[in-house]
């Protein structure tokens, strides 16, 4: 079995892909919280794990899900983690680990365009592409590693454990939803409502409102609005947007 967390679609591309070469399946983590999946069979003998890097370490959600001490006992002989990351994914493995409780057979980064658009430009066309291409070589190669029951994986270096440490004690009052809104531009479809992993959104008199104090900063909302209009504060207004089932499609002009 395989569970991926994925905002902008770069880690369930991933889980997807693998998935497709190693015969297993793979379910959102999100849509086992919010009640949407029941039971799906997977490999008993293999559980991976597919996730993008928050803040050199992993989203509250996966965290929170990797602990349960449920899954925990599901876990198969064979345990793999593959993070994907628009840069370094510093000392991540090794929190994964410390999260699930045990080594973990094959743990591997894969570099996908950076969707955090809060911080970043997210890539886009061509650029965007050729990302995809390098990271759909990569994850070739882990599939069949993973096939082949292989052991992968390194421990950080110091300098990318004191980065994670530093960085990820960031994330907890970084992921505020406070600077959330809504711009002219919104139609009231409610597209955020239904995708937003945490449902921190709901709809009030067609607009969207964050009705929790904290979410998973995945930016699904920023970056799948059909019409462009959720900003974080200032920060994303002058900024593309980033939607792995959109890459490469003409985007309509503002």
């Amino acid at each position: 079995m395989i569970y991926y967390f994925s905002g902008t679609g770069n880690s369930r591309y991933a889980a997807e892909k693998i998935a497709r070469k190693t015969g297993d399946r793979c379910v959102d983590i999100a849509d086992i919280y919010k009640g949407k999946v029941k039971s799906v069979v997977g490999k008993s003998d293999v559980t991976g794990f597919v996730f993008p890097v928050y803040y050199g370490g992993l989203p509250e959600m996966v965290r929170r899900f990797v602990t349960n001490p449920e899954i925990k006992n599901r876990l198969g002989s064979y345990v793999f983690a593959v993070m994907t990351c628009g840069g370094s994914p510093q000392a991540a493995n090794e929190k994964f680990e410390k999260a699930i409780g045990r080594s973990v057979d094959l743990c591997a980064s894969v570099k996908m365009p950076d969707n955090y658009v809060i911080m970043y430009e997210p890539p886009a066309g061509e650029e965007a592409l050729q990302l995809l291409r390098k990271a759909d070589s990569k994850l070739s190669g882990l599939s069949d590693r993973i096939l082949n029951r292989e052991s992968y994986g390194a421990p950080a270096p110091f300098t990318k454990r004191a980065t994670s440490l530093f960085m990820y004690m960031l994330y907890n009052p970084f992921r505020t939803t406070l600077f959330y809104r809504a711009t002219d531009r919104c139609v009231g479809c409610g597209m955020c409502e239904k995708i937003c992993p945490d449902n921190a959104i709901k709809m009030s008199g067609g607009k969207p409102k964050w009705v929790k104090n904290r979410c998973q900063h995945c930016t699904a909302c920023i970056n799948r609005c059909p019409q462009r209009a959720i900003e974080f504060g200032k920060l994303t207004e002058k900024r593309g947007r980033y939607n792995i089932m959109k890459l490469g499609q003409e985007e309509s002009s503002e």
